[in-house]
């Protein structure tokens, strides 16, 4: 996943965590996880940004060669 996804799956895992345990409207209801489950999730969404994180700042930037061919086109 991307530095964005990771970020993204973070700020949904922040909002699922101060969302209500269980919604009931009408005859249907739903009921979200746990919130250890979603706090440990968080820990391992916060780890994979820190690697991603860790890993960019390591990275070689690319280095671009520009190859210019010409000829008299016969």
């Amino acid at each position: 996943m991307t530095l964005q996804e990771l970020e993204a799956q973070r700020e949904a895992l922040l909002a699922a965590l101060s969302a209500p345990d269980s919604v009931t409207f009408g005859d249907r209801s739903m009921r979200h996880r746990s919130p250890e489950q979603i706090r440990t999730a968080l820990q391992q969404v916060d780890a994979e940004i820190a690697k991603a994180k860790a890993a960019a700042d390591t990275a070689a930037p690319r280095s671009r060669v520009i190859r210019v061919y010409t000829g008299k086109g016969l």
